[in-house]
C-alpha cells in the first residue's frame, strides 16, 4: 500500500470509529470514551483532537479511570 493509500484508510477509520463513538454515545454507558479510545492505544492528545476536548483534561480522566480499575 502507497502512503496516498494508508493516509485515506487512517482517515476513513478515524472517521468509522468517531460514528461509532457518537452511536455509542448515545446509549447509556457509562464509560467515557476516552476511556476506549486509550485503550485502543490512543494519547491523550489524539482523543483529545477526536472528541474535541482539551487534552489536559483527557489526560486526567484516563489517569482517573486507572486509579479506579486497579
Amino acid at each position: 500500500m502507497d502512503d496516498k493509500g494508508l493516509t485515506d484508510l487512517v482517515k476513513a477509520t478515524r472517521a468509522l470509529l468517531l460514528v461509532q463513538l457518537q452511536d455509542w454515545s448515545e446509549t447509556d454507558n457509562r464509560e467515557k470514551p476516552e476511556i476506549i479510545l486509550a485503550r485502543a492505544g490512543y494519547t491523550a492528545r489524539e482523543i483529545a483532537e477526536l472528541i474535541n476536548k482539551n487534552a489536559d483534561a483527557v489526560a486526567k480522566a484516563i489517569q482517573r479511570a486507572g486509579k479506579v480499575a486497579r
